[in-house]
Order: structure tokens, then sequence, then C-alpha cells
């Protein structure tokens, strides 16, 4: 029953990813034409745009995992994916940016298809699958980013932005009925009576290894995301008079993504033989390499191998953190459990791009790249000092 669960699971946040991401990377363009034509001010409204969702999704993520808990991941997930089609569809009729503004608000507060999936998935994976499931999980993510700004470039291009919100919204709508109709889930309401108590919040960040996994999960989205500000125009001082940057540019994030969705599941399966803490250590030195190549690659071949490298490390390490917590959190709570882990990290992604673009801007383009690494560097040291996993034929019961 969970390989059905897990399969109906996984196509379907390939479809929500897919479809999020038809538009979403172009809402910086969109913008223009809701009346803001400075580019001083259209800088100032993406980033407003932008991180509104991850304002939300902070606040509301621990909310949605505690009614997990109590009514079921499944119903959770067709929430995130029905709200989602709805909040789409009115995106592609708004006109002004104020409007737009609140929509990505609504985003980050009644989506969060990803974390809800992740604990419908690890709720009925068995303890000795949970690095394969949920790294297919996280590959499944990258898969939807890689494609869906390839094909909503190119509906945008055909037919505007509005078309591109709109066809975005039919798919995670299949997505959503996907999970509807096939995704069978036992869930068992929480006796009160008979159960022993619920875990609070407090006592989900009191679980030993619980802090330690979030920490990794906030300082990869940390991480990654500093460098976003600077990575198109390292591009740009590459090939300053290519007329094709954007297309360029998206291929070398298309390359990446690709990457990260591979070894997001395979090293999850490799994690859960040999162990996840290994892993881990493994990634962050590897991907703080690939951040110092990033500081002296000066021809395209050679920064797509950089960037090829940095996203095989970085998506690596997610499926890991995750099986942490599937392995040391009660399965009764696991919804509250990833739903805390969400809130906290997402202000990874929050942060990270205003603290890459203050400090290229102070002091140069290519300065993000080497405090990613250093940073990575510490993530190491951090893991191989407060990670402690069981070994995997310790979990072979589970």
């Amino acid at each position: 029953m969970w390989k059905k669960t897990f399969i109906s699971a996984f196509i379907a946040q390939i479809l929500s990813m897919l479809g999020f991401s038809f538009a979403m990377p172009f809402l910086p363009f969109f913008i223009s034409e809701l009346g803001i034509y400075d580019k001083g001010e259209q800088a100032l409204w993406s980033g407003i745009v932008l991180g509104a969702a991850g304002v939300t999704l902070c606040l509301f993520a621990p909310l949605w995992g505690v009614l997990a808990d109590r009514y079921g991941r499944k119903v959770m997930v067709c929430r995130a994916m029905f709200s989602g089609t709805i909040i789409l569809l009115v995106m592609s009729v708004v006109r002004t940016v104020g409007q737009l503004v609140v929509c990505r608000f609504l985003q980050g507060a009644f989506t969060g298809t990803n974390a809800a999936s992740i604990a419908l998935v690890a709720s009925v994976t068995p303890q000795r699958r949970s690095g394969l499931t949920l790294g297919m999980m996280q590959s499944a993510v990258f898969v939807g980013i890689t494609l869906g700004p390839l094909f909503g470039g190119m509906i945008a291009d055909l037919y505007g932005y509005r078309v591109a919100f709109r066809a975005g919204a039919l798919i995670v709508f299949l997505g959503g009925l996907l999970i509807l109709l096939l995704v069978r889930e036992n869930f068992t309401p929480p006796d009160e009576e008979k159960d022993s108590p619920p875990m609070s919040f407090r006592n989900i960040l009191a679980v030993s290894g619980f802090m330690a996994a979030v920490v990794i999960m906030f300082g990869v989205h940390l991480s990654s995301s500093i460098v976003n500000p600077s990575f198109p125009l390292i591009v740009k001082d590459i090939i300053p008079s290519s007329e094709n940057l954007n297309s360029i540019t998206g291929s070398v994030l298309a390359a990446a993504a690709l990457a990260g969705a591979i070894s997001s599941a395979l090293l999850g399966h490799v994690g859960d033989r040999f162990g996840h803490k290994k892993i881990l250590v493994v990634c962050c030195i590897v991907s703080a390499v690939a951040s110092v190549g990033h500081f002296f690659v000066s021809t395209l071949p050679s920064l797509f191998i950089v960037r090829i490298l940095f996203g095989l490390s970085v998506a690596g390490m997610l499926p890991s953190a995750n099986a942490i917590i599937h392995r040391i959190i009660d399965s009764r709570f696991i919804g509250k459990a990833y739903g805390a882990s969400t809130s906290i990290s997402m202000i990874g992604p929050a942060l990270g791009p205003v603290i890459g673009g203050s400090i290229a801007r102070v002091a140069g383009l290519r300065i993000p790249f080497l405090v990613t690494a250093v940073f990575q560097m510490l993530m190491a040291l951090f893991i191989s000092r407060f990670i402690k996993t069981p070994s995997p034929a310790s979990s072979e019961q589970g």
C-alpha cells in the first residue's frame, strides 16, 4: 500500500512544482505589466513579491503540521494543491502589484505542498526505506522546477504571462486530483483518552537530534540562496555579448536542477545503506569545493561543471536531513515535526538573497561564493560534532 501512495505522491509532487514554476520565475517581468516601469522600482517590488510567500509559509507551516497529525496527511496535501490552484488563477487576473503581493502572501499561507507531501510519504514509509523515498520526493521537486520554467517560458512568450498562470493552475489541480483519487491513507485519529499525550512543539524541538537536522536544512537553504543574486550576473560577466543570455542562464540552472534530482534519489538510497551522517559531511565538502570553483571560472563549460557539482552536493543533503527527522520522531506527530522544520528552515531562503546581494554590492559579485564555501565547511564540522545517526543495520526493524 505504501508504494502506491509513494508513487502517486511522487508524480503529484512533480506536477505541483511544475505548475508553480510555470510562471513564478517570470514574476519580475509580469510586474512591468502591472504599471511598474522604473527598473529600480521593479527590483524593489520583485523582492517584495518573491519574499512574501516565505513570510507566511514560516508562520503557517506549524499550524498545517498540527492539523495533519489530527486529521490526516492526505487531506493536507489536497488542501495545499487545490488552494494553490485557486491562488494561481487569481494571480492571472490581478491588475495591481499590491494585489499580486496579497496573492503571494496567501500562497505561502495556504499551500506548502512540499512539506505536506513529505509528511504524507514519511507517515506510510518503513524507516529502512525513508532515505530512498524522501530522496525521491526531493528529486520530484527538482524535476518540477527544471521543467516548469522551460515550458512556462514558451507559453509566456506565445500567449502571455496570464495564460502561463492559468496553465500552471491546471497542472497543480491535476496533481491534487491524483492525490485525492489514488492515495489511500490508513489514518487513525488520535484518541486523547487512550493514547499518550500529544507532543507539543516544545517537545519536538527537544528531541535529541531534531534541531541539529533542522539546522542542516536551514543551512542548505541559506547557503544555496546566498549566491542567487550573483549567479546570473556571473553568467553575463563570462558571456557579455551573447544574444541568448537568458536561455544560457536557464540552461545552466536547469542542468544543475536535473543533477540535483538525480542526486536526491541516489544519495537518499545510499544514506539508507551506509549512514546519512557520512552523506551529509561529504556533500558539505563537495559543495564547498564547487562554491570556490565559481569564484575562479572564466568559461561557460567550466561554469556548467561547477554548477552541476554544486547542484549534486546541495540537493543530496536534504533527503538525509529529512530521513533523520523521520527516524527520531514518533510517526503520529510527523506532520507537526515537518511543519516545524519547514517553518524554521524557510527562514534561510528569506535571508539568503538579502545577505548575498549585500555582500556582492560591497565586495564584488564572486565573494558570496567564497562565503558559501566557508559556510559549508562550518556545516561539515557541525554535522561531525552534533549529528548522531544509528547504523543502517539498527533501523532494519522499522
